[in-house]
Parts: structure tokens; C-alpha cells; sequence
């Protein structure tokens, strides 16, 4: 009966004909191939858990002492890894796997023409750092920051400003050499995370042996010429492999940098080492690596620079098979899991374009001016990748024609990674094979304009320097014509008495954390010098030629959209009162509590500074609108700023915002701004009696910047979100208090509010800065809060919770630490309360000059964080804060200018002048 029934329900395995038997087994072979090849990169037995096999933390001035204590390395250094000779070249693509052609339309050959400096919106700008005649090639690593570019070669290291001035020059060998075990430090990388303002670099050292590690080095904050915690890290607990040309990107979650693993003993391919940090933990000091040795899947897999905070998963992606039935394909890659537990995988989705390419060409490739000789290219490896807005871009040397190549391009590509799908795709390419582009980098910013950075070489010139541009609004698949934005000088050859002529091996593109900017760093042919010829890098960037106006939301705001910061953004310096007219600016950026006076022929003046940070000036025609509303930490968009909202039900007296009015911009030029005036009669404060009376002098200003193209980002009833995403809207407390020398501190309201149509749960958040605008204050005293209205209510109906305060009863509570806040507290709509704040220091006889105190409302309705609004009271002079001197507080008459005192001084010293003169 068991044979009958196989029989009957399984025919072609059991009676059928062989060829069914052979499809049958040919089919199982494929998806036996299939699920090698697509499976996990890695088995549990590889992954494992590293912790740095040495640490130390160093300044750089520390890193320079060393520098003069020893002699500079002249030892001659050819870093060409034979071993690169033997990563996979044109892995199989598996039948039946998710391959996405794109159809490429005719090759764009706009680099056939070339445009001058002058033409294009590129910048030549200054040298980065040149040859000290000890590395072959130089391997650039650079990135910019808020203030500073930092670039790193194979030979040093140099931190320069944004107009060219070197700052710190070391060695490579000396920026890790406090880290013990460490010898041969190559293949530098650099980034700037703009979200935790972290400059990162990274390196392997100990090739060949089995010590063979890597470096990691992080800064203490956006001064790369402070405080560094530097880490190694094993590159192979087995030591029978070492670590070569690393990469790397970051996330929201992680830091990883991947690498080509060869054996020590033959130099082998081993596979692909991934190092995954948490990258929170490494930036605390406490990193550890969770590491993956993927093999099946080639070499040089690139992890994304994720310019986009909120995705929890890691793009990665690298050069798979550029001529395989007659289209070229890349492959990627994905981490995802948890900060302390992620997981790398190969995913089954291997792009691909109807152009094939070479990877692999001769070694020295490229011709130049007046020799012979010809200069390496490298190969197609990805060089390196950017993800933003759901798309991942990458770049790449490509060498055609794929057959015989006689002459290699730069390609770029547009990736949708969640359906593996190719956007875009395009070649910097000069068809006629008489100029060669090759070692491309990429940089993407927030409006999906491209910058290109790569080298270019000909018979009819020297190495040089090149970038290409695409403007957002470009046609799809197109870059405008290459610039040649820093030419060679000489001729190059350079061996160190190897085979190749090395270049590259890599250049650097990056935005810059203005999200606009973009900058470029890249090899040319120096001049010789005492007979040896020599490479040199030079700094590029490029602004895109259109408008882009913004306002300032706190003073280290770059006009990057989202803002990165999640400070609060309620204190922008841009906006500022005057209770007199300043036509000269003379107080720009100080400001006044503004006077109601009656009538409207003595206003108070408000001034606003508006810039362009685009490339060309502005058209005239746009506006800026004005708007107050009463301070409250629930603040919503774009009731009650625009009138019509009061408070109390009936006579309408407590109006609770309102248009103060619209002015046309003028013409702002490239990089210039503007300061525009507006007049304000401010309400009269004591119409906000109720539960308001205790805050009554409380105002809110927000200047709104409206263009013919729009938000970027479409404005909602969040304001918080509203200001930290455009950078065309700033809001500014205007609640500034004066604190006179004694030890009794003055008071301080919020409102908090729920202004919204759904019930939330909210969080109150505190801190505290002193006159240097250092949040250390609360560590000479606390905060009590006095809870007032039917907020009290609420929290006595509810048990507190939180951290960093002490419950005194009847709704008086202490912040007690920096941070401190209290949460789970349930507002319904249209719940109002109040808190009166004080300062109540430790010691009563201390005297203090100066200090701000800010509270943050945050929804967390669900669990997740999201800012509502805030306040912030500042009493004196506080740094940071845009405050003037002197008293004035809101309804006073008040000495705001430091001439008043000085007549007052100078009226008294007469007056006793005189009298003692009546004595006499």
C-alpha cells in the first residue's frame, strides 16, 4: 500500500522519465546555489563580540608633543597590496534572483566638455595636505565639520578652518601611537555625524601579522582639535588573517567599518570582516564590537553615511559583476537588529544596468602629459555610499568598454534599497577615450543635488583634480560638465621601486553639516621637488547655484534641514527687541523685553536677520512675516499665531496671538543678509488675569520666511517640529528677566498646555545654565517648581514619576540634577496650568551674576519622545542667550543700555562734586 501511494502521488519521481529526474535535479542545485550565494553572509559560529584590546583618550595637543619628541618616519612606504589582486572579480549572478535592470538611455557625455572654475558653481579653495615623500599613494580621508576640515592620508593628519588655515599637522603613526600594540597604521577613513556633532576615524594597522587590528578614533565634541577617545580593536581572534582598505558609514544605531580579510600566510581572500559599534555605546566611551566574517559574498561591501536619523537599518552595497549577459550589476547588503545585537545579512537584490564594465583593467592604466609612464586607476570596487530620503547612492571607476577596456569613466548610481530598484544612473565619461576619470567619491544634500569628486588624466595633461555637479532639478541620469578645479603641475611617476604607479587609492566627497554645501578633496600632480616627483591634495567645494534663505535657530544653526540639534528651539538669536529704534543695528542680536505703552505711536521694535546661504542672490519677492503669541510650552501651529484665538470665552480681551506684519525681502546677495524692522504694540499684559495672571509678562515671536517654492517640510500643528525641520521659520522667547546681587532669586512662570485635540501624556524637562552658558548649575542648587492651576490638580490625582527631583506636597517639587523631569502626566485638550520656577542655591550667601532656566514640554504619548515647545527664563546676562545688560522687565521703564547707567554715574559724581565744592 506505501508503494501505491508514492506511486500515485508522486509520478515523475518514481515512473517518470529521466529527464524529469534531471530537471528536477538541476532545479535543486539552483536554489542550493541561490541560498549559498543570497543566505547570510555569516554563520552564528563567526559572529562574535570584541571589546577593544586597548584604549586611551588623548588631546591633540598631547598628539602634537609627541610629534615633536620624535623625528618625522621617512621611511619609503609603497602601500600596493598584492592581495588586492586577489579579491572575487564577477561573482555569478543567481539565476532567479532579484535582479532589477535598469535601462540605461544614451551615455551622457557632457565630459566632453569641460567648464572652467569661473563657469561652474565649484570653488577651488586651498592645499589640504601635501607629499612628504614617505606613502605611496596618499589613500585621502576627509570630512568637514560645523567649523573645521580635518583630512588624513597614509602620511598625516591636518585639521585646518574653513578658509584654508592649518591648525594641527601629525603623523598618521602618532595620532594612535598612545593606543599600546600599535605599528603600521594605513587606510585612514574620516567622517562627521552631524546628528551627535562626533567627528570618527578609522584605520588598520599591523598588516601581514597576526596582530593585525584596527583603529577607532572618536571626538569628545565637534572640536577636532580637543579631546579624542581612541580605540583597537582585534581584527582576527583566530590570527591567521589581517584587515585591509576598510570603509565605513554610520546610522542611527550603529558605526560599522568593513574590510578585506587576506591570509597572513599566502594572502588568501578570507571574506569581508564587519565591525558593528553600538554606536551610543562608543560614544559614551564604552564601545563594543559585534563583528561577522562573511565570506560567499566578495569583498569591499561599503556601509551608507545615513544622512537620515530615524532609519533603524544599515545600508550596505558593493561591485558584484559589471559584465554579466550583457549588463553589470552591484549587490547589497543590510544590517538590521538592535544597537547591542545587530545582524548583517546579504540581501537577494543585485541592481543592475543595461552598461556593462570591466572592474579589473591593467595595472598602471591611465596616460599623462609628456612621459610615458602611465598611472594605476584601481579598479571598480565601490568607492563609497550615501543614503537619504530612501535612496542609496554609491559611486565607482568603471573601465570600457567591458571586453577590452581603453578607458575608464566614473559611474554613479540612484538606488531604491527596499525594492533593490535602480533611480538613476550615470557616467562621467569622456567617449572619445582621450581623458580618463577614475577614484570617484560622492557627497548628496538635502534637496538631492550630487557632488562628484574624482581625478582625470590624458596624454595632453597632468593628474589632476576634478569635480561634476547636479543640480536636483537636472535632467534624470545627467551630471553638468566636468571642472577641472585644481590642475596638475607635473609629470607623476612614483613606484618606490614596486610595479604599480599608485594613485589614489580613494578621494573624499562630503556635504557639509549645513546640508547644503558640498566639499571635495582630491589628488593632483604636485611639482617635483630635489627630483622626486610628488602628489598633492587640494580642498574643493561647491554651493548650488540657487537661493536658500534661512533663519537661525540657535547660534551653531547651519541652516540644515531637518536641524540636527534637539536643543530647544524657542532662543533664536536672529529675532531681537529693542523698546527704542536701532536704525544702525548697533545692539544686533541683544534683546529687550519689549513696553506696552498705550496708544500705537510708541512702538516697541523687533528686528529679524534673514540669510542666503545659496550660491546666487535672491529675487526680491519673497516675504517675512511676523507673528506673537502668548508663551506657553504647548504652543501649536498655526492657532493662536494668526489671530482670532483668546482665552477667555467672553469679553475677548485675552487675545492670544497674532500677525504683527508681512514685509517683501530685498535682494539678498550669495552668502549676504539682511536685517528687517518691524514696529510692535505688544498687549497690554495685565488683560491675562485667571489661571495666565501668574504669567503674565510671557510672549513668544516667530518669523516665518515664505517663498514661492514652499516648505521643505509641510507644516503641521507640531511648531517644535515645524522650526527644527525649515529652516525658513524661527520662534524666540522673549521672556528676559534681570537679577540683582543678593542671595533671594526672582521667579520665573511657564504655561503648560495641551492645546491640541488629543489627550496627551507629557513629560516636563528642566535645565539650568549659568552665566558662561554651562549647564552645571544645578549643581549649586535647585529648582522649585510651584504648581499652580488645574495642573496641580492633575498631578496630585496622579502619583509622580521621573527622575531628578524630590516631592515637597501640595504641588512643590525640586529639580534636584541636570535633566531632571518629571513624566506620565495626562493632559487633556485645552488643560492649562502654571508653574512658578525659582533658583534656590545651596548656599544662600552665594551671589550670582547670571543664569537661564528652560523647560521642555514633551509628548510622550506612546511611549516615543517628541518635543512640544518650551520656555526658557533668563535672569542677567547669560552667554549664549542674546541677552543685553541692565534692567528690563516687562512693564517697567527699565535701563536697558549701558550709557543710562553711565549718565547716572557720572550725574551722581557731579552732584557730590558740587556739594563738597559748597563745603569748601
Amino acid at each position: 500500500m506505501k508503494n501505491v501511494t508514492k506511486k500515485t502521488e508522486h509520478p515523475a519521481m518514481y515512473n517518470g522519465p529521466k529527464k524529469t529526474v534531471k530537471r528536477l535535479t538541476k532545479f535543486l542545485a539552483i536554489v542550493m546555489v541561490f541560498f549559498i550565494i543570497c543566505g547570510r553572509a555569516q554563520g552564528q559560529d563567526t559572529t562574535k563580540k570584541v571589546r577593544p584590546a586597548s584604549k586611551s583618550t588623548v588631546t591633540l595637543k598631547e598628539i602634537e608633543g609627541k610629534e615633536k619628541q620624535f623625528k618625522v618616519d621617512t621611511t619609503k612606504r609603497g602601500n600596493f597590496n598584492d592581495a588586492d589582486n586577489k579579491l572575487p572579480r564577477n561573482l555569478p549572478v543567481p539565476p532567479g534572483a532579484r535582479q532589477k535592470t535598469y535601462k540605461v538611455p544614451p551615455v551622457d557625455t557632457t565630459a566632453n566638455k569641460s567648464l572652467k572654475k569661473n563657469e561652474s558653481a565649484t570653488s577651488t579653495l586651498f592645499p589640504a595636505l601635501g607629499d612628504n615623500n614617505t606613502t605611496i599613494p596618499p589613500d585621502i580621508g576627509a570630512a568637514a565639520g560645523p567649523n573645521h576640515l580635518m583630512i588624513a592620508l597614509n602620511s598625516e593628519v591636518r585639521i585646518q578652518n574653513k578658509t584654508g588655515t592649518t591648525l594641527s599637522t601629525v603623523s598618521l603613526g602618532n595620532f594612535f601611537s598612545t593606543l599600546a600594540g600599535v605599528s603600521g597604521v594605513f587606510d585612514p577613513k574620516v567622517l562627521y555625524d552631524p546628528f551627535a556633532q562626533r567627528w570618527m576615524i578609522t584605520a588598520p594597522c599591523n598588516r601581514r601579522t597576526a596582530t593585525s587590528s584596527i583603529c577607532l578614533g572618536i571626538s569628545a565634541t565637534n572640536d577636532p582639535t580637543g579631546t579624542w577617545d581612541l580605540y583597537l580593536f582585534d581584527a582576527d581572534g583566530t590570527n591567521t588573517n589581517w584587515f585591509d582598505y576598510p570603509s565605513i558609514g554610520f546610522n542611527r544605531n550603529w558605526i560599522v567599518v568593513t574590510g578585506n580579510m587576506f591570509s597572513n600566510a599566502a594572502d588568501a581572500f578570507a571574506g569581508e570582516m564587519v565591525f558593528m559599534f553600538d554606536k551610543a555605546a562608543t560614544y559614551a566611551g564604552s564601545p563594543t564590537a559585534t563583528t561577522n566574517l562573511a565570506t560567499g559574498v566578495g569583498g569591499t561591501i561599503v556601509p551608507a553615511i545615513t544622512l537620515d536619523n530615524t532609519i533603524n537599518n544599515m545600508n550596505l552595497v558593493s561591485n558584484w559583476n559589471g559584465s554579466s549577459g550583457g549588463s553589470g550589476f552591484l549587490r547589497l547588503f543590510t544590517i538590521t537588529g538592535t544597537a547591542s545585537a545587530p545582524v548583517f545579512a546579504a540581501t537577494s537584490f543585485f541592481p543592475g544596468v543595461t552598461q556593462p564594465w570591466n572592474s579589473n583593467p591593467p595595472t598602471n592604466f591611465a596616460p599623462q602629459n609628456t612621459v610615458a609612464n602611465l598611472i594605476a586607476n584601481g579598479d571598480s570596487r565601490i568607492q563609497n555610499a550615501v543614503f537619504r530620503g530612501g535612496s542609496l547612492w554609491c559611486t565607482q571607476s568603471a573601465f570600457l568598454p567591458d571586453v577590452t577596456p581603453t578607458h575608464s569613466a566614473v559611474q554613479w548610481w540612484q538606488i531604491n534599497p527596499a525594492t533593490g530598484t535602480v533611480q538613476q544612473f550615470g557616467r562621467v565619461e569622456d567617449v572619445t577615450a582621450a581623458t580618463f576619470f577614475a577614484f570617484p567619491s560622492i557627497a548628496v544634500n538635502a534637496y538631492n543635488d550630487v557632488y562628484l569628486g574624482y581625478s582625470s588624466f590624458s596624454a595632453t595633461q597632468f593628474a589632476s583634480s576634478n569635480s561634476s555637479f547636479r543640480l536636483h532639478t537636472d535632467a534624470v541620469n545627467t551630471m553638468q560638465p566636468t571642472v577641472r578645479f585644481k590642475a596638475g603641475l607635473a609629470k607623476y611617476f612614483k613606484t618606490f621601486g614596486l610595479t604599480a604607479n599608485r594613485w589614489g587609492d580613494y578621494s573624499s566627497t562630503c556635504v557639509d553639516p549645513n546640508d547644503f554645501t558640498m566639499w571635495t578633496a582630491q589628488e593632483y600632480a604636485e611639482a617635483p621637488v630635489s627630483g622626486s616627483d610628488r602628489w598633492g591634495t587640494e580642498w574643493s567645494n561647491v554651493t548650488p547655484p540657487v537661493p536658500d534663505l534661512y533663519l537661525k535657530d540657535r547660534t551653531d544653526d547651519l541652516g540644515a534641514e531637518p536641524n540636527p540639534s534637539t536643543l530647544p528651539m524657542w532662543q533664536s538669536e536672529e529675532i531681537w527687541v529693542r523698546k527704542a529704534q536701532d536704525p544702525t543695528h548697533a545692539f544686533a542680536h541683544l534683546t529687550e523685553d519689549a513696553e506696552y505703552r498705550t496708544g500705537t505711536s510708541n512702538p516697541n521694535y523687533v528686528y529679524v536677520e534673514v540669510r542666503n546661504r545659496g550660491g546666487v542672490a535672491t529675487a526680491g519677492t519673497e516675504q517675512l512675516i511676523l507673528y506673537w503669541a502668548k508663551a506657553s510650552s504647548g504652543l501649536s501651529w498655526m492657532s493662536p499665531w494668526t489671530g482670532g484665538v483668546y482665552f477667555d470665552p467672553g469679553p475677548n480681551t485675552m487675545l492670544m496671538g497674532n500677525v504683527i506684519n508681512t514685509q517683501t525681502l530685498p535682494a539678498i546677495a550669495a552668502g549676504s543678509s539682511t536685517i528687517v524692522e518691524f514696529a510692535w504694540n505688544p498687549p497690554n499684559p495685565v488683560v491675562y488675569t485667571g489661571v495666565l495672571a501668574a504669567d503674565q509678562n510671557h510672549f513668544c515671536l516667530l518669523a516665518r520666511i515664505v517663498t514661492s517654492a514652499g516648505m521643505t517640510f509641510p507644516e503641521t500643528s507640531d511648531l517644535y517640529g515645524n522650526v527644527q525641520k525649515n529652516n525658513n521659520i524661527a520662534w524666540k522667547n522673549i521672556s528676559v528677566y534681570d537679577m540683582l546681587p543678593g542671595t533671594s532669586a526672582p521667579e520665573a512662570y511657564t504655561t503648560i498646555a495641551n492645546l491640541s485635540d488629543q489627550k496627551m501624556i507629557i513629560k516636563l524637562k528642566f535645565s539650568a545654565a549659568d552665566a558662561e552658558g554651562n549647564n552645571v548649575l544645578l549643581t549649586k542648587g535647585s529648582l522649585k517648581l510651584t504648581v499652580n492651576g488645574k495642573l496641580k490638580d492633575i498631578l496630585l490625582k496622579n502619583r509622580l514619576t521621573g527622575e531628578g527631583f524630590k516631592d515637597q506636597g501640595n504641588g512643590i517639587i525640586n529639580i534636584t540634577t541636570e535633566d531632571g523631569y518629571l513624566d506620565n502626566i495626562p493632559l487633556e485638550p485645552k488643560d492649562f496650568g502654571t508653574i512658578k520656577i525659582e533658583f534656590v542655591p545651596n548656599n544662600a550667601e552665594e551671589k550670582f551674576t547670571g543664569y537661564a532656566i528652560t523647560v521642555t514640554q514633551i509628548d510622550n504619548t506612546g511611549g516615543n519622545d517628541h518635543i512640544i515647545g518650551g520656555q526658557t527664563a533668563v535672569f542677567g546676562k547669560v552667554k549664549g542667550f542674546g541677552t543685553s545688560t541692565g534692567k528690563t522687565q516687562m512693564g517697567g521703564t527699565g535701563f536697558g543700555l549701558w550709557w543710562h547707567w553711565l549718565l547716572i554715574i557720572l550725574g551722581v559724581l557731579l552732584i557730590l562734586w558740587l556739594l563738597l565744592r559748597r563745603k569748601k
